[in-house]
């Protein structure tokens, strides 16, 4: 099965790859080992075959006050998040196979309420509506789906763990009393692009120690 990795570079998708390219062939596309750049649809390399699976990495992670975002950070993270993942899929779903299976990456703040997430929230949300809607559309040739992960230790989210503090802090606010690794979501998006998945499409799964269902 061939699987695209849009933003590769990310350490989920570096353990996705780690842990599956034994059942996957994986074509890694990433800004960090060619000129792709995902607002520019000149730059996305051309891919012989059909596609079995993709999966969109690029995101961001903009907290603060609403007051002190300007209208061009909700831009930004609009256009890394969803517009981003429009172009990509505009550029590659007449190459998709039968049964191909996309997935999205949300967050846990596009269905629960945070303070300081206006911004991101808002993106997320648009994410998981157009896994819903494409979903729909895609039937049954395509499945789509979304995971959506609370906090996880990544290099993207480092200073969230600069120090043992701050760990403890976010460890304690999920049921599980830990934070995600990068694993526990490229399990699950393992999961959704294999046929285990086969009779799931339009969903959001969260995986967030249990932040988003559970109150302690």
């Amino acid at each position: 099965m061939k699987i695209v990795l849009i933003g590769a570079s990310s350490d989920i998708a570096k353990q996705l790859v780690a842990d599956k390219s034994n059942h996957y062939e994986f074509i890694e596309v990433s800004s960090t080992t060619s000129s792709f750049d995902v607002q520019n649809e000149e730059t996305f390399p051309e891919i012989e075959g059909g596609i079995d699976g993709l999966v969109y990495f690029p995101g961001s992670i903009n907290l603060r006050p609403f007051s002190s975002l300007k209208l061009s950070d909700f831009q930004t993270d609009y256009e890394i998040n969803v517009l981003g993942l429009i172009k990509v899929l505009k550029h590659y779903h007449k190459s998709l196979n039968d049964n191909a299976s996309l997935v999205f990456i949300s967050s846990i703040a596009a269905s629960v309420g945070m303070p300081f997430h206006s911004s991101i929230s808002a993106s997320k949300a648009a994410i998981e509506g157009l896994c819903r809607s494409l979903a729909a559309e895609w039937s049954p040739k395509v499945r789509v789906n979304c995971v959506a992960p609370s906090l996880v230790n990544t290099k993207m989210s480092k200073r969230m763990f600069r120090t043992e503090a701050q760990t403890e802090q976010m460890m304690d606010r999920h049921p599980l009393k830990q934070v995600g690794s990068p694993q526990d979501i490229s399990n699950a998006i393992a999961f959704l692009l294999s046929l285990d998945s086969r009779w799931m499409t339009g969903q959001v799964i969260g995986v967030d120690g249990g932040l988003s269902t559970i109150k302690k």
